[in-house]
């Protein structure tokens, strides 16, 4: 046995040392070292070679024995390997011999297995034609016995034969018979014509005569001879015929205000119902997805007969001229509005209001008709909508559906989730619908012009017969419920409609619309308020009288006109957030796409908040400006008249005692604000009183910086703006931490006041949130 050799690592450095020659340095032309630094150059280069060459000839010399060891070893192995070689070869030649016996066998069972399967070939073809003939014969046999139902069983089986087998020569030569002598494929073409047009015949008799019972034995053998399309539109054209039946029974005149909304109902209706009961039954005998061709039948039949009567309702509603006059209908301008419909007082007399609208459109335009005309469209459109949901749960998910299971009803929601789940392609035979393209169309060309119209003159009505309620706490008046009303009637039949391209287009215009026609026209009365409180004749106590009683009713509209609008603000959110919240959305838009675009919609309406609430904003600063600014600088004369806070123990006592800042504030701030607090909303109050103290406390500042303070003197300021703080606060409510905001320079000087280092004063100040600069913090200490 040899001992295996272990190569090390240095004995392989050793070996490439030796078998790897050293790089010979290049040729030099002595000729060429004309100097003597290139000589020298030369030289060394030649001396480094000769260096390496020295230090590999040492280490081959040293590496010699062991390299003589490995070869030795190797030499061993010889004998090994020449003896593996040999058996090797014995074992290839006996393998060799094997083989080629194996490969002789094997050629002649490959040659049997060929000729076996030629056999079985030839058996099945023989077979195949003997069955082609005998379903042929058995085929034309049941024709003339009028047997359809095994003509179709004898038809499939002849279909299912290789089209190959049929047409082949074997074939041709073998089937026909006297009776049937043209070859197999053009009798079974003949053979199929013929079952063809006999169900036909058979169908379209039964149909006309009602018989259901032949309706459904021919139905179900259209597939059976590969004539699906065929069975489908001669099913299809039997329930077109039901909805034309039904349709035409309804009456023809149009006595009812909703006479064509009930026209397109029932018909929607129908094609529903005939969808819901017959799918089961095409998709049982022709697959699923197949009802879908029905379907695109009833919507052709829809299309027809939808749009007639929609024609019929433009015709018969007069339509086009009712838009031709609204768009020609001149609305009074915000400040006429205003001069010819004064807004009325509660409990004085309604006469002033009767005058006619200008240039007689009253006598040309009924809004109550036109209410009739939009929610009639509104409910055609939405009726529409309905099967179009109705369509896209049935048809788009047909397929989750298995034949047994119970399917939703024609009522049944479906869920937006469910119908867009997938990005599925449209039912394009709903999309490309020209009744659906028609009533789009109304929608653009008369829905909206009329619920512009409707909302704008119902609106414009509210403002002529405003009355102020000024009995009521808070004081509003009756436009505000009047449009809400209407506001809120029309976004409903807005959404009533589930068009998303109405909805888009009108919220915008019912922005508009709100924003001019309320809000500006709201803020015009206010300006018009104390425009006549001076135009006052007469002298004398009389004149006194009136122009206090005028101030006093200016002032009470001015406010309720306030109050309107605060509460048309929240009349708003609370509107929008109804609707966003409601069930009506849901109902109107259940494609995911549609509902998200008529979310922001709706949620653009809401921007009127901000109309309101900056109308809102500018007239309580005028109302503040007019009757509180100049009211407010005299408080605190009052207040601090004869006060000093230059006090010893004694006089600090006295001033504990009578307590005159707190006690002439309260009565002077109670004077000031009498009244408010009962007119106002309580939102407008609150406003109204942060004005007041906003505006209040810079003047305070610079009134008590005006003044000197002893140590006690301090402590008493002190307490009398907290005691104030306190009462404010007990007054509104205001936020608490918003009044110790508007009170905290005033708060922070008084504090400053009562501490006797700078270092103390600015720990204070710093946790309190320092409100005053270095120049005022030492004119502070300066007052001391």
């Amino acid at each position: 046995m040899v001992t295996p050799v272990t190569v090390t690592e240095d004995s392989k450095a050793a070996t490439q040392d030796q078998e790897a020659p050293a790089a010979k340095p290049p040729l030099v032309d002595l000729s060429t070292l004309t100097s003597r630094s290139l000589i020298e150059q030369h030289l060394s280069t030649l001396s480094a070679r000769e260096s390496t060459l020295d230090a590999q000839l040492t280490a081959l010399i040293s590496s010699r024995t062991r390299l003589t060891k490995q070869l030795d070893a190797l030499e061993g192995l010889r004998e090994v390997v020449e003896g593996v070689h040999a058996e090797a070869e014995h074992m290839a030649h006996e393998i060799r011999g094997v083989a080629m016996t194996a490969e002789r066998v094997g050629g002649k069972v490959r040659v049997l297995d060929e000729e076996q399967s030629r056999v079985k070939a030839s058996i099945e073809v023989v077979q195949a034609v003997q069955e082609l003939k005998t379903s042929i014969a058995g085929l034309d046999g049941a024709i003339q016995r009028q047997d359809w139902e095994a003509a179709t069983r004898l038809m499939q089986r002849a279909s299912a034969i290789d089209p190959e087998v049929v047409a082949s020569g074997f074939a041709e030569a073998v089937v026909p018979t006297s009776s049937l002598p043209l070859s197999p494929p053009q009798t079974l073409s003949t053979l199929r014509a013929t079952l063809l047009d006999t169900f036909l015949t058979s169908f379209r008799t039964a149909a006309g005569a009602g018989d259901t019972n032949n309706i459904n034995r021919f139905f179900k053998l259209f597939p059976m001879i590969g004539e699906e399309d065929t069975g489908l539109d001669a099913y299809a054209e039997w329930v077109s015929g039901i909805v034309r039946a039904k349709t035409a029974a309804l009456p023809t005149k149009a006595q009812s205000p909703t006479h064509f909304s009930g026209h397109l109902t029932a018909l929607f209706e129908a094609i529903a119902l005939i969808i819901s009961q017959h799918q089961p039954v095409v998709e049982k005998y022709y697959g699923s997805g197949k009802m879908l061709n029905v379907a695109q039948k009833l919507l052709e039949e829809a299309d027809r007969l939808g749009i007639k009567t929609i024609q019929n309702w433009q015709d018969e509603r007069r339509i086009r001229q009712k838009v031709a006059e609204m768009k020609e209908y001149r609305f009074l301008g915000l400040g006429q509005g205003v001069k010819r419909r004064p807004p009325v007082i509660a409990g004085q007399s309604r006469t002033l209001d009767q005058s006619p609208n200008v240039g007689g459109e009253e006598d040309k335009a009924d809004p109550r008709e036109v209410d009739a005309l939009l929610a009639e469209l509104a409910l055609m459109s939405g009726r529409w909508q309905l099967l179009r949901r109705f369509l896209y749960g049935r048809l788009k998910v047909s397929t989750s559906f298995n034949i047994g299971d119970d399917a939703p009803p024609p009522s049944a929601k479906v869920p937006a989730a469910k119908v867009a789940e997938e990005d599925e392609p449209e039912l394009k035979m709903m999309e490309d619908s020209e009744l659906g393209k028609s009533l789009s169309t109304q929608l653009q060309a008369a829905y909206e012009p009329l619920e512009v119209w409707y909302l704008r003159s119902s609106i414009e009505k509210a403002h002529q017969m405003d009355e102020l309620d000024t009995l009521a706490q808070p004081s509003l008046s009756s436009s505000l419920d009047d449009t809400f009303y209407i506001l809120k009637k029309t976004l409903y039949r807005l959404l009533s409609t589930s068009s998303i391209r109405t909805l888009v287009s009108m919220s915008r215009e019912i922005r508009n619309i709100m924003d001019k026609d309320v809000a500006d026209l709201w803020k015009i009365r206010m300006d018009q308020a104390f425009r006549d409180v001076g135009n006052i004749t007469g002298v004398g106590r009389a004149r006194e009288e009136e122009k206090e009683r005028r101030e006093k009713e200016a002032k009470a509209t001015f406010i309720i006109y306030l109050n309107n609008l605060d509460t048309a603000a929240e009349y708003t959110v609370r509107l929008v957030e109804e609707i966003l919240g409601g069930e009506a959305l849901l109902q109107a838009f259940f494609v995911e796409d549609e509902l998200e675009r008529a979310r922001i919609a709706i949620v653009g309406v809401r921007g009127v908040e901000d109309k309101f609430r900056g109308v809102l904003k500018s007239g309580l600063d005028h109302l503040f400006n007019q009757l509180l600014r100049p009211r407010l600088r005299p408080i605190l004369t009052d207040v601090y008249k004869d006060v000093s806070y230059i006090l010893d123990e004694d006089a600090y006592a006295e001033a504990e005692y009578r307590d005159d800042v707190r006690k002439r504030f309260i009565k002077a701030w109670e004077n000031l604000l009498s009244g408010y607090r009962e007119l106002f909303t309580p939102t407008n109050f609150n406003l109204f009183f942060a004005t007041a103290v906003n505006v209040l406390v810079r003047p305070w500042e610079s009134h008590i910086r005006g003044m000197k303070f002893t140590e006690l003197g301090a402590l008493r300021l002190d307490r009398d703006i907290r005691s104030i703080l306190s009462y404010l606060s007990s007054q509104s409510s205001y936020s608490s931490g918003s009044l110790r905001e508007s009170f905290s320079r005033l708060q922070q000087i008084a504090t400053l006041l009562t501490l006797d280092n700078p270092e103390e004063a600015e720990e204070v100040l710093s946790t309190t949130g320092n409100r005053l600069t270095t120049s005022e913090v030492k004119s502070v200490w300066a007052l001391r």
